[in-house]
């Protein structure tokens, strides 16, 4: 058996662990990291593999949401179909500095219980042409690649960081970003990534690896920074006390200030809401009588300003004394 995975291998060009992990799961691509820890072959600092892991299962997580939600900021309630898949993953660990092995399946064993085998494939190898975990690992490879070329860029001075919050194809969101910056550890240790795609789906190709330097993760984590402090985010709640009231004319929309917590960070800070008429005469009475307010929309931040724009909801929290 030995033997025949070293010849799948050679012929494949992929490492034998990967070729037993894809048999183990009916079907799975690998994504493996090599970091470059200073300690003996197959051991690393625990906040050095601590950081990679959590990394590698933002990552996965973030490309499955990626898939459905064309955003740089992905919403802080991530579907659960990104979870349960991110949940059946297997990681690995190898000697060689340190390698940290991850097996992705090809099947989503919640949605693709009734795809259609491949033409000629056997059909206990039920997995049809493009399944959700060759989509998740296609897409971790084209945000990667495309996040290692806009840092190499800026870098070298040819496009400022703010081009990480261009549109385009294969955009990396913050998530991906930040996974690609911690997978090096907290010195950002240079790392080579490894992506392996299964032949079991069409559209494999030949391994490819890519080699993260200090500098560019050092640029990926500040362009994550960027795009949450200056992106807006989408269905941002927030909910506190009304601290502040503003209104030109006596009648009409006006503007209130909120200090509370929001959904996106958990974090206490103020935001600045504008309200119709019927809004602001809620919000009067709640800064009043010293009750709580909740209101989602769209998260702007210019600087230190916090706004909420586009609401979709406003109302006021019930009190001990209204239950």
């Amino acid at each position: 058996m030995g033997e025949a995975l070293r010849t799948l291998a050679y012929v494949e060009q992929r490492l034998p662990q990967e070729i037993a992990a894809d048999m183990s799961f009916g079907g799975a691509d690998n994504v493996s990291v090599r970091l470059t820890p200073n300690a003996p072959a197959g051991e690393a600092p625990l906040f050095m593999a601590y950081s990679a892991i959590s990394a590698l299962r933002n990552y996965v997580i973030a490309s499955a949401v990626a898939l459905d939600a064309d955003t740089l900021v992905l919403p802080s309630r991530r579907p659960q179909r990104a979870e349960s898949y991110a949940a059946r993953t297997r990681i690995s660990t190898y000697s060689g500095s340190f390698v940290l092995s991850l097996a992705l399946p090809l099947k989503d064993d919640d949605a693709e219980t009734t795809a259609a085998p491949v033409t000629g494939q056997d059909p206990l190898l039920d997995i049809r042409p493009l399944p959700f975990g060759r989509r998740v690992t296609s897409r971790m490879l084209a945000a990667a690649q495309r996040a290692q070329r806009l840092a190499e860029e800026v870098s070298e001075g040819h496009k400022p960081l703010s081009s990480f919050g261009q549109p385009g194809q294969s955009v990396a969101n913050a998530t991906e970003l930040e996974a690609l910056s911690a997978l090096g550890g907290p010195d950002h240790e240079v790392y080579q990534i490894r992506f392996a795609q299964s032949p079991l789906a069409s559209g494999s190709h030949e391994p490819t690896r890519l080699r993260i330097t200090p500098g560019q993760q050092r640029i990926l984590g500040e362009a994550a920074d960027f795009l949450r402090t200056r992106q807006p985010r989408s269905e941002v709640t927030v909910t506190g006390l009304v601290v502040r009231l503003f209104r030109e004319r006596k009648l009409g929309k006006g503007e209130v200030v909120i200090q509370g917590v929001d959904d996106d960070t958990g974090n206490a800070r103020r935001f600045r809401v504008e309200l119709d008429e019927s809004d602001y005469k809620q919000a009067v009475r709640a800064h009043g009588t010293g009750l709580q307010v909740t209101a989602t929309g769209d998260l702007d931040i210019r600087g230190t300003r916090r706004s909420l724009r586009r609401l979709t909801c406003f109302s006021v929290l019930p009190g001990i004394e209204d239950d």
